[in-house]
């Protein structure tokens, strides 16, 4: 938190006081404002900065225990988080998916947010929402993020858990004129846990969402993507890292609708594959008539460290209009000889140079992550993921 993201916890706090506490918190937040972490009584802190020590903590995080919302106090200028259930009547509109699956979401429903942000707001922390289960059962939360016109904003969904379980949720995206949104998905529950999640973006003009997903764990894991291009001017962006091993399945589809001429989109998957397990990436570009000079590319690329391992991968080009440049592209193999043997001619062992191609092979998606507070908390866990899930060491 910066100075300001304090001042402003400090300010939604000092409103539950009364009294002379009142008063003393007031003019003691006045003093803090007017000096921040400069004033001349934090001369013993010189060598330590407090800056740094509070800008590693935040208060912007969302949690779900088993798909119900227990914590929904966010202090962060510009958004709004409003419980589902009470201002359902608002975002209904949104919730137009008519297949099996979405059904039983809904009919499953256990809560939801929806996160709003406001107009020109420029939110630089990123808001956290953690997805938390410790029992077997499912769980089908909803999470609604409406970024108004101008506004940016990171939105980080992380899923935690133990055990066996399932976990379906939804999350929608209004992103207006000019917005601004990059949504995160980091999925590391258990390797018995069950994920399911879809994400659906609504584009207007100018604007931009960018999805990033890391399957980093579970027994089955699918994720579904739908972004709708509907004005000039809007580009979408979607990339994808799923790391699998033993028995693990991760199966991601994006859909992207260019509903409206002069829009752009770019995607890019990469897996890593151990053992028995299975990824499968699914692109499909589909770009309506009338929806001329779009520019749309793709590209997939799996490395795989066993002989069992299986990648499969299947992009799709539907084009209904002529003046467009759209490319894809998919790749599959394993670490190249070459490569091992360039790093070893430079004092590098063999199994450590296998990890390094491997670590620059998967990080090169979480670099696309725009914000540097989400891509420094992230990267260090798929760091630790590439390392306890896989033995590079060996062919």
């Amino acid at each position: 938190m910066n100075i300001e993201n304090l001042s402003a916890l400090a300010d939604q706090q000092i409103k539950d006081s009364a009294g002379a506490l009142k008063d003393f918190r007031n003019a003691q937040l006045s003093l803090f404002k007017k000096n921040g972490f400069n004033s001349p009584v934090l001369d013993g802190y010189k060598f330590t900065n407090l800056e740094t020590f509070f800008g590693s903590l935040t208060d912007s995080a969302l949690s779900f225990q088993n798909g119900e919302l227990t914590t929904l106090d966010l202090n962060l200028p510009g958004v709004k988080v409003k419980k589902l259930k009470d201002h359902f009547e608002e975002v209904k509109n949104l919730f137009k998916e008519e297949n099996a699956l979405s059904n039983l979401h809904h009919a499953l429903l256990n809560d939801g947010i929806i996160l709003e942000v406001a107009k020109n707001a420029e939110v630089k922390t990123p808001i956290r929402i953690v997805h938390s289960m410790n029992k077997a059962g499912l769980s089908a939360p909803t999470i609604v993020v409406l970024a108004h016109h101008f506004s940016k904003v990171t939105v980080i969904e992380e899923t935690h858990g133990g055990g066996s379980y399932a976990n379906v949720n939804e999350t929608y995206i209004l992103a207006h004129d000019g917005a601004n949104v990059e949504h995160i998905q980091m999925d590391q529950g258990s390797e018995e846990g069950i994920s399911h999640s879809s994400v659906f973006a609504e584009l207007a003009k100018d604007a931009t969402v960018r999805s990033l997903i890391f399957n980093a764990s579970g027994k089955l894991n699918r994720k579904n993507l739908q972004m709708n291009l509907n004005a000039a001017g809007a580009h979408a962006e979607s990339y994808a890292l799923y790391l699998t091993n033993g028995s693990e399945h991760s199966d991601i589809s994006t859909v992207i609708n260019h509903k409206a001429a002069d829009t752009t989109s770019d995607q890019m998957a990469k897996g890593i594959l151990d053992g028995d397990s299975k990824g499968i990436f699914t692109g499909k570009i589909h770009i309506h008539p009338k929806a001329q000079r779009v520019a749309s590319g793709q590209l997939n690329k799996n490395l795989l460290l066993s002989k069992k391992a299986q990648a499969h991968s299947q992009p799709q080009l539907e084009i209904f209009a002529d003046d467009v440049k759209c490319s894809h592209g998919s790749t599959t193999g394993q670490l190249s000889d070459d490569e091992v043997f360039y790093l070893e001619a430079r004092g590098i062992p063999a199994d450590r140079a296998r990890t390094i191609l491997a670590h620059g092979f998967g990080l090169e998606i979480v670099l696309k992550i725009q914000n540097e507070e989400a891509r420094n908390l992230i990267s260090p866990l798929i760091l630790k993921r590439l390392e306890s899930k896989f033995a590079l060491g060996r062919m």
